[in-house]
Order: C-alpha cells, then structure tokens, then sequence
C-alpha cells in the first residue's frame, strides 16, 4: 500500500516549486486504500504488447486499461475493464485536449495508485495529471527504439518516479534512466522453444508453431499494423509481387489505412483482431510487415522469420525513422530480413518460391523474458 507519493526529486528547478505545493494539496486529498489499484496506458500495436508482456505483475492486483478502441486493443483486452482515450495522440492538440479532460475525470474518480505506460502519446496527460492527484508514475521507453528518445518520453520524463529503458543504448537519452533489459528476447539465441515441445505448439491459434507445410502454394502475410499512417508503399510493393505471382503463391494484405491497390491478392481494410491476425501469422510461410516490434515477436513465436519493410518519417509513414535503426539492429543479431526497396522484397519473396521453407526458424519461447521479470518486481515494489 502506498503511503506518500514521491513528487520532485531536489535537484528540480526552481521554477517548477510551486507545482510541488499544488501536487501536495491534491495528493493529501487522494483516498488509499488497502487494495492498490494499478492504472495501465498504452496506445494499440506495440505499445499495448509491452504492457501485456508484465501480466506477471498486474494480472495479481485490481486494474484498469486506458487505451484506444480499435480491433487490436479490443480483442486482446477482453474481460478488462478499459477507459477509452482519444486518438489519434501524435501531433493532435484536439486530442490532447480532450484526453486531458478524461484523464481529469478517471484519474478523480479512480484515484490510482500507480500509473504505468508504455507510450505513446495517450500517457501525456494522465501522467501529468496523476502525479497532481498522488499517483506514482513508471514509464517503459519502447523496445524499437535504439538511438532517439520518444516525444512521450520527454514529455513524461519530470513527472515519472521511474524512468525505465530497455537497451544500454537508450540510457543516455534519459537522465537517471535504469536499463532493465529487454522485454522480448534479444536475439534468436537461448530464446526458442524446446523441441519437445514444438509439436504440442503447432497448430494451435494465438500459440508458438512452425511454418505451415499446408499443400499448394506458399501463404504469405502482409501486415501493417495499426499505425494511423499509411503505408501505401508496401502495399503497392506487395500487390505487384502477387499479381506476377497470381498462381504459384497466396497472399493477405492487411491494408491498415493504406489504399486499395487492386489485384490477386486478398486484401482486408483497416485492422483486424489480434487473434484473426495470430491465425493467419501461424499459418503463413512468409510474413511481411513493417519494423513495429509486436508484429515481429508475433511472428518469430510462429516460427517465421518475417521480412521486414521500415516505414520512413520522410514519407509520412511513421514519426520519424525510428524504424529503420531498430529493424538494421534485428536484422545484425539474425531476427528478421530486411527489405527498404521493391526490388530487395521481390528478392526474398522470390527465394521463398525457390525454397520452401525458407523462412522457418524455431519459434521464440513465450515465457517470460528477464527483463520482463525484472520489470515485474521492480513494479510490484513500488507498490509495497
């Protein structure tokens, strides 16, 4: 049970002192009780994934989600109670307007002890919010990214009691950061399934498993997330490789907000569920999508060591090129190909006709990784 918040470390400026009188007059006014309530935030994709990885956390205590209404989030968050926040977060001041309104109400009426997010921008103002009204505050920057902070993370980083990173080569970006390790395995190795029990895995929906081996031609899966920037690139790269390849190869584009490009391929609009998106992950020879970390896990636990197309800022497919250092860092330690132009994807999809099973690989373990255990505890104490 919390008994105090921890506001301002002293080495704070100034400037910010009266906001430490504020804090205490709402935080002396929060109501704790005897059974922590833990207040978990996340946008969909692979901010959501991080959260659900530390279910070894708060799968033990009374809980609430704050999160988006989309498939992805709804499918794997049955049974939760969930506050829907706004969207989309990045660069919407309407948005942001608008969730901090909501997280004035939640964060009033459920008065949380600890606030716990992820990113993206959803997390802004219920972390700062929740550190006015006594809430402890934990931030996890994300696994994807290597060489540049996130725009949430130094939006949340003053109103944070810990700021955790997953990589040493985040924990220059934030002042007093704690490497915890990764979340997900960080390469292939000692990271697979045991071959005694690869057999059970297989074929099981949503569980670790090896390429199909269905009879006929190879299924390959395109996927692009559930980001609010289109990827019309990779669509387009992916419908033109199916159409040459009409009848010796199968393929599902997921086309997100990308436009419809026609042609052989089957193509589903917008999002769909995490557990459609697993099935057809677990039946796919190939899974192609962009460099989003949950995509990617999703598919090596399948077996399959999915060829990976980086969004680009420039292009207005992401932020910014975050994506393309962390799919360069997969692809060095062996977790994925990578593909940043029509030609190289071609390539790989080609090889794949050539060779079946060309990219199988052991499927990654779902159990618990150390540095998601290490999250774990350090979470649970900050309850204690």
């Amino acid at each position: 049970m919390l008994t105090s918040p921890v506001w301002w470390s002293c080495d704070e400026p100034s400037s910010d002192r009266w906001l430490i009188e504020v804090a205490k007059w709402f935080g002396a006014r929060r109501a704790i009780g005897d059974d922590p309530l833990i207040m978990l935030v996340a946008s969909s994709g692979g901010h959501l994934s991080h959260l659900l990885e530390l279910k070894d956390f708060w799968g033990a205590h009374r809980r609430v989600w704050v999160s988006f209404d989309v498939p992805d989030v709804t499918s794997r968050l049955v049974d939760e109670e969930v506050t829907w926040a706004y969207r989309p977060t990045t660069r919407n001041l309407r948005n942001l307007v608008r969730n901090l309104g909501l997280a004035w109400s939640e964060l009033r009426r459920l008065r949380p002890d600890l606030i716990v997010s992820t990113g993206a921008g959803v997390a802004v103002p219920f972390f700062w919010l929740g550190r006015l009204l006594g809430a402890r505050t934990a931030y996890l920057e994300v696994y994807d990214r290597i060489d540049s902070a996130t725009v949430t993370g130094r939006l949340v980083r003053r109103f944070t009691d810990a700021m955790w990173v997953q990589w040493p080569e985040q924990a220059s970006l934030y002042p007093n950061a704690k490497v915890m390790g990764t979340i997900w395995p960080d390469s292939l190795d000692d990271a697979v399934v045991p071959a005694n029990e690869v057999d059970e895995c297989a074929g099981e929906v949503g569980a670790p498993g090896t390429v199909s081996s269905a009879p006929g031609a190879p299924l390959i899966v395109v996927t692009v997330g559930t980001d609010f920037h289109s990827f019309d690139r990779l669509v387009a790269w992916a419908a033109r490789w199916a159409d040459d390849h009409a009848t010796d190869a199968r393929m599902v584009i997921q086309l997100g907000t990308a436009r419809d490009p026609g042609g052989a391929a089957k193509r589903i609009d917008g999002a769909l569920g995490s557990a459609e998106l697993l099935a057809l992950i677990n039946e796919a020879d190939a899974v192609v999508c962009g460099a989003g970390p949950g995509t990617v896990i999703d598919a090596l636990r399948a077996g399959v060591q999915p060829v990976v197309v980086p969004r680009r800022g420039g292009l207005d497919e992401a932020v910014d090129d975050h994506q393309v250092a962390f799919a360069a860092l997969l692809s060095e330690r062996g977790m994925v190909r990578t593909a940043t132009s029509e030609a190289e994807l071609r390539a790989h999809l080609d090889q794949l006709l050539a060779q079946p099973g060309l990219f199988a690989v052991p499927p990654l373990t779902s159990g618990i990784s150390p540095g998601a255990a290490n999250l774990s505890r350090a979470l649970e104490a900050m309850l204690t």
